[in-house]
Order: C-alpha cells, then structure tokens, then sequence
C-alpha cells in the first residue's frame, strides 16, 4: 500500500482554483459628483493573515517609499478534516481508457476519500467603503456555497464539481492611538472547500473475450442450487431454463441453470457455450467498438481445460 509513489497534485490544484475565484476584484473611487476617478485591482497573494499585517507594518514604519499599499488580500489552507458523512465505499473503482496511442490497458482507480478544506480569506483595506466593495463583490456568488468543476486526476479524466461553502465573515478595525497611525481595516471570511483525496491509478489488461459455459450434470445434483434471475419477488422465484434433450434429469422436459457451488456441478459437461468478443481484432481500449457473439450447441456434453482453452471429451 504504501510502496507506489504517486502525486496528483490535488490540493496544489484546490488552493489555485481557490485563489483564482478572486483574483479579479476592483473597487472603484468616485468624487462628490459621482464620477470613477480611479479603479484599483486588488491583488491577492497565498499568505495568512498575520504575515499579510505585518509586512504592511513593517513597509510603513521602515520607508514610506516601500510602503505596501491598500487594499489587499491574501488567502491560506489552515485546516484539512476528514468528512465520513461522504464516505463512498471503499472498494468501489472508476475505470478509465489509456489513452496512449494504440493502448491496449485499462486505467483504475479506487474510490478517493473525502476530506473537508478550510480556507481564510483576508482582505486589508484602509477606510470601509473599500472593504464594503470588496464585500460586495464576493458574498452574493456563495448561497452559501459555489461549485466549480476542477480536473483532478486528467489520466482518468476525473473532473468533479467541488463545492465551496462560505461559512461566516468577521470584521475588524484596528485603528487606535493618534492620527498619523495608519488604520487597518481586516474582512475575514472563512469558506470550507469539500473536496477529496485520490488515490494511485492502476492499469490492466482490457477484456477482450468473454466465455459462458452452460453445463448439464451427468446425474441430479444432491443440493441443486439454481441461478436466480433479477426479476425474483418474494412470491415468484424465475430461474434461467433451457429445453431439455433426452437425457435431461428433468422429466418435464425444461432445465434449469445450476449454480457452480450446487454439489456434483463441477462435474457436469458443456452444452452450450456463448462467446462475446469485440466488433474487431484490433481493438484498443480507447475505441468506441460493439461486440459479436456466438452460441454453440453440443449434442453430446465436452468439457473445457482452462489452461489451454481447448475442448476435451468427457
């Protein structure tokens, strides 16, 4: 389990699709008259909040020529939480054609694990008209939640819907101590990205025949088991039935299919086999083909030896 070096960059690929939803905000700054007399890109950075105020302190203590101007936004992944209430089963498997030229192998991957991602967004403004519109420009796309499509995992083309939820907003005004202070206004708002983890991608070898064997057992089984069709209620129980030749063990003339755990099954030889195999010889995992089959009847029941595939008498 642990021996397979994999990456699909899946929470590489989370935090840029989670930047990216916001990486095109501008606030706009009018005049007593109305009129746009400048509009500001709010630049984004991935960097937490902390860190984001402390470099606008540090530039304007230091120089007011490197002074980091406001507004501004910076984002981080605090929290990455387990989700069982999105757990698919275990053993469940997507497939997938290799999409390597002429392929003949067949791509699998087992189902991913759902984990939830919290993620901080911080926008720091100097006066609250400029955090209103930053504000405004986010929270009516999250009712609460946002879904976009990301391309996790291209070789098994696994492009999920992930929902990002907005989960609360806070603000806070640092401004304090004399007029020359520079004032620090902080949105926090706080989203949960429900996203999963997936694991390695496995190939194997596409099917290209399918062989079913029809047996008649020589005598009646001790403990017949018949093969149940779907189509079963608890009233009705439908069997798969074949005519009957002279040596049926059935004196009604109809036969029904034994399981292979019904005693002295194994035991019993083919009477008709069915081939399925696909439209052409040729055919690569990656083709769109139909399928050919073949029935065959034996008056007198032969076995097969699965070694060599070849028919031997009983």
């Amino acid at each position: 389990m642990l021996g397979t070096t994999y990456y699909h960059e899946t929470i590489r690929k989370y935090v840029a699709v989670f930047g990216t939803l916001f990486n095109d905000i501008n606030i706009r700054r009018t005049n007593s008259a109305g009129v746009i007399t400048e509009q500001i890109k709010v630049p984004i950075a991935y960097e937490a909040k902390d860190k984001m105020l402390l470099r606008v302190r540090r530039g304007s203590k230091s120089d007011q020529s490197l002074q980091i101007s406001l507004p501004r936004m910076g984002f981080d992944l605090n929290a990455i939480v387990y989700d069982p209430t999105r757990k698919l089963n275990t053993l469940g498997r997507t497939f997938a054609a290799n999409n390597a030229t002429s392929s003949t192998t067949l791509l699998n991957q087992y189902n991913p694990v759902p984990y939830n991602f919290d993620f901080t967004l911080s926008a720091m403004v100097d006066n609250s008209e400029d955090g209103a519109q930053i504000f405004e420009q986010i929270v009516p796309f999250f009712t609460p939640e946002f879904t976009v499509s990301v391309n996790l995992v291209p070789s098994m083309n696994i492009k999920p819907d992930i929902t990002i939820i907005l989960n609360d907003v806070s603000i806070e005004d640092s401004y304090e101590g004399d007029l020359v202070v520079r004032r620090e206004i902080i949105w926090t708002l706080n989203f949960m990205l429900k996203g999963y983890i997936y694991p390695d991608v496995k190939s194997g070898s596409v099917v290209k025949t399918v062989l079913v064997h029809l047996r008649t057992p020589a005598v009646a089984a001790d403990i017949p088991e018949y093969i149940v069709l779907e189509d079963s209620t608890d009233f009705s129980t439908n069997y798969i039935v074949l005519d009957a030749d002279a040596g049926s063990p059935d004196a009604t003339g109809i036969m029904k299919v034994l399981n292979e755990s019904s005693s002295d099954a194994a035991m019993a030889g083919i009477k008709t086999r069915i081939t399925t195999t696909p439209g052409a010889n040729d055919v690569v995992a990656s083709d769109d083909f139909g399928y050919s089959q073949t029935i065959e009847y034996f008056d007198i029941p032969i076995d097969n030896n699965p070694t060599t595939g070849l028919d031997v008498n009983l």
